[in-house]
């Protein structure tokens, strides 16, 4: 399972306002649910991921323990980006407008 999400921030070792221990880099990340995290950059992406890119994050299990993974393994671009962000957010605003809608009671008397 993967789900997307647009780059806020990003936390690279080469910045100068960063200390780090390692050379790793992570980014802060606004979820298709309007979730904040920060989760892990695969390395190989550390140096191609920007500000509101649109990254997946790999949310599989990892193999000895059943908690996900949670780290970058895709930068989208262009169109696919767009798409990606557009259908998702549009799933997310659509879900939100049916739970907010008040059910009526069922086996309402009639008053008339």
């Amino acid at each position: 399972m993967y789900h997307p999400g647009k780059v806020i921030e990003i936390f690279n070792s080469k910045d100068k306002a960063i200390e780090a221990v390692d050379n790793s880099t992570q980014v802060m990340l606004e979820m298709w649910d309007d979730n904040l995290i920060t989760v892990l950059v695969e390395p190989h992406l550390g140096d191609k991921v920007k500000k509101d890119d649109i990254v997946l994050v790999d949310y599989r299990p990892m193999a000895n323990r059943p908690v996900p993974k949670m780290t970058v393994v895709k930068v989208l671009k262009g169109a696919v980006a767009k798409n990606m962000w557009g259908t998702y957010k549009d799933h997310h605003k659509k879900r939100n407008v049916q739970q907010s809608i008040p059910r009526m009671r069922q086996n309402q008397p009639y008053v008339g």
